[in-house]
């Protein structure tokens, strides 16, 4: 009994001699040596008496992607300047599949145009297990071709497209009530 007593003692004083960065109460209100202690949970525990509160990405619903074949299958007029670029037989929602946006499906649709490169071939580079980006894939096409300059004018071209296309947006001095 005294030998249990002296090593209780032994085991607190060396807990409370070590500082309060290697010792202190748990969650429990209970003294923990420091080779027991261990550190807050990083998020607190919910009970029944406190719930957590919801994360606040959960809250905030995110909206799917809409896929490129989509995006441009709703804008009409987008359409109607994609349509004459697209190879002979080729819907849209098959040549625009794999695409990350818009922007580089239409831009790879003026290389293909612009370079005389087959857009099948060009789309197998950079939907495809490779998942070239569309410069490499025109060096890979086309070795002979100025890179930097296709890939300029194809972007210039497809945002013209794309901005030629666009919705308009609303203007805060014609949006104002005229009375």
């Amino acid at each position: 009994m005294r030998r249990t007593s002296w090593t209780l003692c032994l085991t607190l004083f060396s807990c409370l001699a070590a500082g309060p960065a290697s010792a202190g109460l748990n969650d429990h209100h209970v003294l923990v040596p420091p080779s027991v202690h261990t550190a807050a949970p990083a998020h607190p525990v919910a009970t029944a008496a406190h719930p957590a509160p919801p994360h606040p990405a959960a809250t905030v619903p995110h909206p799917a992607p809409v896929p490129v074949p989509q995006k441009i299958a709703a804008n009409p007029a987008l359409l109607a300047r994609v349509q004459p670029l697209l190879p002979s037989g080729m819907t849209v929602a098959t040549a625009a599949s794999g695409f990350k946006n818009e922007g580089q499906f239409i831009a790879a649709l003026h290389v293909s145009r612009n370079l005389n490169i087959p857009f099948a071939q060009l789309k197998t580079e950079i939907t495809g297990a490779d998942h070239d980006s569309l410069g490499q894939a025109i060096h890979e096409l086309q070795p002979a071709a100025d890179v930097k300059m296709a890939l300029t004018t194809a972007r210039q071209q497809a945002r013209a497209d794309i901005k030629a296309t666009a919705p308009p947006k609303p203007n805060a001095d014609t949006d104002k009530d005229p009375r």
